[in-house]
């Protein structure tokens, strides 16, 4: 079980005797109370100055500066610190005073050890409301600086709260889709799949995956879409628009397409190997010349059909190749007969079909033509 955090309560008052009584009963009701006293008004801001504190209980009466005053000045550079004026002078007058500069809580000495009780729960409650707001706050703040889309849904699948960039991705201000079903956000057919096949679904575990918007003016777009469910029946959205990513990956299957052709209908001999030198995939001319079949050939080694070829040299220039870059040689390829073939390879590294691959071409030398 976590342990709570301490509260620390710089408690400023004149009266020796009565600070060190009111320190003993606070930690003795609660224990997680660690409370530091000061004399005075000046003695309480230099504490402050020095280390930080969770609430101030301060007396009303002490000399040269009052409880007021002191409130005042905390509340210049403190204007959310906890402060509560725990005083022997009651008066309306007062109490006035202390609303108007901004104080927590108003508690008035006196009435035994049921006073200091409620002092300590008067100090708990405000420090807990006070950590709360803050962690609120910072949470709100950090989904209104993300650049993913979140939004909250009730059970009734209307939106109830979303940063800028939620709304931005459907081309509209948060105030326009707030008290909105979420249904209008996506199109008629992943409504029925989101509706049958995830919602319904959703537990303590979130649900990521791909999915589709509908912006204000009907266009579509592609996102990745995380849901994970409340206690209360609904759910929080988050969103990310994958438009660039889907547009790369139709870029390579394209480039992957034509790659396809240029493998299998090239008059050229082609392999395609990892960066072990391991050969994954041929075209039918490589098999033909060299008088392997597809499965005799993948699996083997460069070096086993390239005879040219140094193993060592050979990984040290693919581990410097960037992707896209082209390296020349002379090669002499050994057929099943055991004659062997004169050729000029180029090798590129490629990425179209899984990291660090290399494509191989290769064409019998123009002096052995």
């Amino acid at each position: 079980m976590e342990t709570e955090a301490p509260i620390r309560v710089l408690h400023v008052e004149d009266d020796e005797e009565f600070s060190e009584l009111t320190a003993t009963y606070l930690a003795r009701i609660e224990d997680r109370i660690v409370a530091e006293t000061a004399a005075d008004v000046d003695e309480g801001l230099d504490a402050l100055a020095a280390a930080e504190f969770d609430c101030v209980v301060s007396d009303y009466d002490m000399p040269g500066r009052n409880g007021i005053e002191f409130l005042e000045t905390v509340r210049a550079d403190r204007p959310n610190l906890p402060f509560i004026l725990f005083t022997g002078k009651g008066s309306e007058g007062v109490a006035s005073s202390a609303i108007s500069a901004g104080v927590t809580d108003y508690l008035q000495k006196g009435g035994g050890p049921d006073r200091f009780e409620l002092l300590a729960n008067r100090v708990v409650n405000a420090v807990e409301r006070r950590r709360a707001e803050r962690e609120a706050d910072l949470w709100a703040k950090a989904i209104e600086a993300s650049n993913e889309g979140i939004a909250i849904i009730d059970r009734d699948g209307r939106y109830t709260e979303m940063n800028e960039a939620y709304a931005a991705l459907y081309g509209v201000e948060p105030a326009a889709l707030i008290g909105e079903p979420w249904v209008t956000t996506v199109p008629e057919e992943e409504v029925e799949r989101l509706k049958q096949e995830v919602i319904p679904t959703l537990t303590e575990e979130p649900w990521s995956d791909e999915s589709i918007g509908r912006r204000v003016d009907d266009s579509v777009y592609p996102k990745l879409l995380s849901l994970a469910a409340l206690n209360d029946g609904g759910h929080v959205c988050v969103i990310r628009d994958i438009s660039d990513r889907k547009e790369r990956e139709a870029e390579l299957a394209e480039k992957a397409a034509k790659l396809d052709i240029l493998f299998e209908q090239s008059p050229d001999l082609i392999d395609l190997h990892d960066a072990d030198g391991r050969i994954v995939d041929v075209n039918r001319r490589l098999c033909d010349e060299l008088g392997y079949s597809e499965e005799e050939l993948v699996g083997k080694r460069v070096w086993d059909i390239d005879e040219a070829v140094d193993p060592e040299e050979a990984k040290r220039v693919w581990g410097e190749m960037d992707p896209g870059e082209m390296w020349e040689l002379d090669g002499r390829y050994r057929r099943r007969d055991g004659s062997t073939l004169p050729v000029e390879v180029h090798v590129a590294r490629v990425d179209l079909r899984g990291p660090e691959q290399f494509f191989v071409i290769a064409r019998e030398s123009a002096d052995e033509r």
